[in-house]
């Protein structure tokens, strides 16, 4: 997770948040400039972090058409884990009342 947030910072952008579901999968909230999508969509691939065609077409028709590079804007990034452990489950203690 360290290198994802790296990679955002390194694009100019920011983690407003995560979600964790188990040991499945990780959700990332995050906010960058438009230039800074193909960037971090770059710095991405090398840590084995790969976006399904669909989300590199939508980085494609972003940065190119969405007007002034410094704009900022949303994304949500769902990082999903590939392997044979089995779900991770930890103890939730009960709320009084």
């Amino acid at each position: 997770m360290t290198e994802v947030n790296d990679a955002v910072l390194h694009s100019g952008g920011w983690v407003e948040g995560h979600t964790l579901l188990s040991n499945i999968a990780t959700v990332f909230k995050l906010e960058l400039p438009v230039k800074g999508l193909q960037v971090l969509a770059d710095k991405l691939e090398p840590l084995e972090v790969r976006l399904d065609e669909e989300s590199r077409e939508t980085v494609a028709k972003v940065t190119g058409t969405a007007g002034a590079p410094s704009v900022e804007i949303r994304v949500t990034l769902n990082v999903t884990f590939i392997h044979d452990e089995p779900d991770l489950r930890r103890a939730v203690p009960a709320v009084p009342g």
